[in-house]
């Protein structure tokens, strides 16, 4: 299993959009590291997310690797997993945050 950690802001991201964030964030997973993804999507609520004192617009997407990454991997599959966030909800990039880390030791 890939554990994913989406943050997003209360009645930023429609159904449908959710849904379809999901099921890519699954597939690159699964293309990108050969494991299922398990996805904790968390909500945080209207009136608590802000950014420079104003209410926030971002997406957090953060995974753990199940391997160590090569820098130049990690910096395409960065660039792959910030296309699909900026893609399915139309946010910019300086508005989606995505990590991959490398596993525990």
């Amino acid at each position: 299993m890939i554990p994913i950690m989406c943050i997003v802001q209360d009645g930023q991201i429609p159904a449908q959009t959710e849904t379809q964030l999901k099921t890519q964030i699954a597939e690159f997973a699964q293309r990108a590291f050969s494991a299922p993804a398990e996805i904790d999507w968390i909500v945080v609520p209207e009136g608590s997310g802000f950014t420079a004192a104003v209410p926030s617009t971002s997406i957090v997407a953060s995974l753990h690797a199940n391997r160590a990454l090569p820098q130049d991997e990690r910096i395409s599959l960065l660039n792959e997993l910030t296309e699909i966030c900026t893609t399915l909800t139309g946010r910019s990039a300086h508005e989606v945050v995505t990590s991959i880390r490398n596993p525990k030791d």
